[in-house]
């Protein structure tokens, strides 16, 4: 065996020339591969945060009579002692950070038309610590005089203040600091209207948020829709984790506990509320993977092309060998272990420059503004910059994947050449 990789190896280097294309061929494929593996998995990863951060968050707390009829919202069902249950969840292990919220329906108006939307009340201290609608607002964040309470149990603002998507006001004609008409239900079944001031415009990567979704404090809320504190959900931000798998177990598994651990409660992670939305992300990634893999296998064309033109020139070689001895089985470990070595080359220098790659996508990222531009309302992130994410796995299977093609590519002509007589193998054009 040491003497047929000595072979094999001088072999290679013989003609290191056709090796050291093959092994680039696959050097390039390996590479594109694991590139973009991980930038796939960092575009499902931004679109998941975006539902993490702009409405869902890790995991939402309800009663489990609301939840049942939550598609309705209803202003009723609410969480008994919202405040005793957040500080309680507040020091689960996992939870960072907790915020009540209570959901309603209504219309707004300019005086002349008006619009269905979906109401959010919030708590702007905290919700801010939940939520990243900030960073997408045109205009100011709700403002309060200085130790105003802004909770569930806050009282009546001076001035009404409603933040909304600019996508909404555009189709009204609103602009910031004008007044926009808010007609709603109040807990209690009354009809109330009122006016509110915009503060602040947002333009975010959720269409929904955009296109029919207005926020209030409870302290407007508390007079405007006679709440008396009422919350409908509690949203828990978790730690951030780098991979989409470990983002969706642990939401997955504190949901789980807090549900099983507080009687009347139902919690649900992201990945429970929207998983259809999930489900069509792995959709997309099955697509995507289809067109990596077919990268790799016109790099694997490319390999076994030239590792066959190689077995086929040296035909009279194995003829000269099996006439001095070489049986049919050392050819074919000949000839395979040539393939293996340019296999492992091209696989290793893969891996190292895919790394690479991937390393820069993860640490330095992409300027979408730059290559995509503002695309807002596609549900991606298209401003900032896109970042990869780490996955061993798939590093591992392209390795595998070019050790596998070279040790076929060989094999089969090898085969071949082996089954042929010393005569007819010298004799060979």
């Amino acid at each position: 065996m040491n003497t047929l990789i000595r072979i094999a190896v001088r072999n290679v280097l013989r003609r290191r020339r056709r090796a050291l294309i093959t092994a680039l061929t696959m050097m390039v494929g390996i590479a594109v591969f694991i590139w973009m593996d991980s930038l796939m998995n960092g575009i499902d990863k931004v679109s998941v945060d975006n539902l993490i951060n702009l409405r869902d968050s890790s995991v939402r707390v309800f009663t489990t009579a609301y939840y049942k009829d939550r598609a309705s919202y209803p202003l009723e069902n609410g969480i008994a002692e919202p405040e005793t249950l957040a500080r309680r969840l507040s020091h689960e292990h996992e939870v960072r950070r907790v915020t009540p919220r209570t959901e309603f329906l209504a219309e707004v108006g300019n005086y002349r038309d008006s619009l269905p939307v979906v109401g959010i009340v919030v708590d702007p201290a905290s919700d801010a610590r939940v939520f990243t609608l900030k960073d997408y607002l045109t205009g100011s964040y709700f403002t309060f005089p200085a130790g105003a309470a802004t909770g569930p149990s806050a009282s009546a603002s001076p001035e009404r203040q409603i933040i909304l998507g600019k996508e909404l006001a555009d189709k009204l004609g609103l602009k910031l600091g004008q007044t926009i008409l808010l007609d709603a239900t109040t807990r209690y079944g009354a009809e109330n209207a009122d006016d509110f001031t915009i503060v602040g415009l947002l333009s975010t990567t959720d269409p929904g948020l955009n296109q029919s979704t207005v926020f209030i404090t409870y302290a407007e809320a508390n007079d405007f829709l006679d709440l008396g504190g009422l919350t409908t959900e509690l949203d828990l931000r978790l730690r951030n984790r780098v991979n989409l798998a470990d983002t969706v177990a642990e939401a997955g598994a504190v949901a789980k506990t807090i549900g099983e651990n507080t009687p009347g409660i139902t919690a649900k992670s992201f990945a429970e509320i929207d998983g259809g939305f999930l489900e069509l992300l792995k959709q997309k990634r099955a697509g995507s993977m289809i067109l990596i893999l077919i990268i790799l296998l016109i790099a694997a064309v490319g390999i076994v092309n030239t590792v066959l033109m190689s077995v086929y020139e040296r035909i009279r070689e194995v003829g000269v060998l099996k006439a001095l001895g070489l049986r049919n089985r050392e050819v074919v470990w000949m000839f395979t272990l040539e393939g293996l070595v340019v296999g492992l080359l091209g696989s290793l220098l893969g891996a190292i420059v895919g790394i690479a790659l991937e390393l820069q996508l993860i640490f330095v990222g992409l300027p979408l503004d730059k290559i995509a531009g503002n695309l807002g309302g596609s549900g991606f992130a298209f401003w900032g910059r896109l970042y990869g994410e780490w996955n061993p796995g798939a590093i591992l299977f392209a390795v595998l994947f070019g050790l596998a093609v070279s040790l076929v590519a060989a094999l089969i002509p090898a085969r071949q050449a082996a089954r042929m007589t010393a005569t007819a193998a010298l004799h060979f054009v």
